[in-house]
């Protein structure tokens, strides 16, 4: 797989005064569909350019709804201005696909899919002040508690005492998620503190930094808390030896869409970016099909850069694969998420 830098994945070309195109690439795809993580990311950019000439160009919160399965090739992000103040602007962003012209009205009514709906909050963070006061929440929320900071020198080089280099999936149930290759994750060499929780070291594998429009991508790129409880063919046998049930068969694939993705920023990140982040991700309740992440973004200090809950879906693999609906094919009944 050819790996498409994140810059150039996400690149924004402005059409209009409030249209936007980007093209969804392959790469960060799993299976048909780009990773919600990464669309959201292209989003943020398009954002980000929209109210620039404001100077508000930071996102301080966004609400992104994934109405239906994206695909790759181009997208139109359009952009409605529902207020613009001073220091807070409200914006909501839908992005299309399907049918798309290349010129105004740009959509065809009817065939043309409305894929993702977002309200975003804009700002310029260098200017946000006011009153400050200790949460104690790094010493609250470390629970477990927190690892050792790594040596950031070794951990490139997968040498950190501490931290471990993840082997991404060369085959089994998560060889179809190509999106996992864009990034190198690092792991606690003891093993993840929970089930349930994970913490991971991450950097891009293409060696750019990150950027403030990437923080959508970072915080969806490691949905996989599910996987942390799927057991070994040797353990599933045993268990069905006993005489227990295996709610999750060691070989199958499933897909684990985005349904709702909020992200608050805490932090402005330098304009150079940072090239390492920390994830925290947290599921309380996998049940029914679905589940909830927490996800908080650290930067090398320990810092809160970002916080982000989404609600996702536990779904067979071949829902990510099957034929996608048109315009005209959803008017003929009821619509459908995926």
């Amino acid at each position: 797989m050819e790996l498409v830098p994140f810059s150039k994945a996400t690149d924004v070309r402005r059409l209009g005064s409030h249209v936007y195109q980007v093209n969804l690439v392959d790469s960060f795809c799993i299976g048909t569909v780009p990773n919600g993580g990464y669309v959201a990311s292209c989003i943020l950019k398009a954002a980000s350019f929209h109210l620039a000439e404001r100077g508000q160009k930071d996102v301080l919160n966004a609400h992104f709804q994934f109405l239906n399965r994206t695909e790759t090739g181009p997208a139109l992000i359009v952009i409605e201005d529902v207020k613009l103040g001073k220091n807070l602007s409200t914006i909501h962003a839908t992005l299309y696909q399907h049918a798309l012209l290349p010129e105004t009205p740009y959509i065809t009514p009817g065939s043309t899919r409305k894929e993702v709906a977002v309200y975003l909050t804009m700002t310029d963070l260098s200017k946000q002040r006011g009153i400050s006061l200790p949460t104690a929440f790094t010493q609250l929320h470390s629970s477990p508690p927190a690892l050792p900071r790594p040596d950031f020198a070794a951990l490139k080089e997968d040498r950190d005492r501490h931290w471990t280099r993840s082997r991404m999936p060369g085959s089994g149930p998560l060889s179809y998620a190509r999106c996992l290759l864009n990034s190198v994750y690092h792991d606690p060499r003891d093993g993840q503190p929970a089930p349930s929780v994970i913490i991971k070291w991450v950097r891009l594998a293409s060696g750019e930094n990150f950027t403030a429009a990437s923080l959508g991508y970072v915080s969806d790129c490691w949905p996989y808390v599910v996987e942390a409880q799927r057991p070994s063919k040797k353990e599933a046998e045993e268990r069905r030896r006993r005489g227990e049930s295996v709610p999750l068969p060691p070989d199958l694939r499933l897909w684990y869409p985005t349904v709702v993705l909020n992200l608050e920023v805490k932090k402005a990140l330098p304009e150079q970016g940072l090239e390492w982040l920390q994830l925290r991700i947290h599921s309380k309740q996998i049940k029914d099909g679905r589940f909830d992440l927490e996800v908080l973004i650290l930067d090398q200090h320990g810092d809160l850069v970002a916080i982000s809950n989404h609600v996702n879906l536990i779904l067979g693999s071949e829902r990510n694969t099957a034929k996608r609906s048109t315009g005209s094919d959803k008017a003929k009944g009821p619509p459908s998420r995926i």
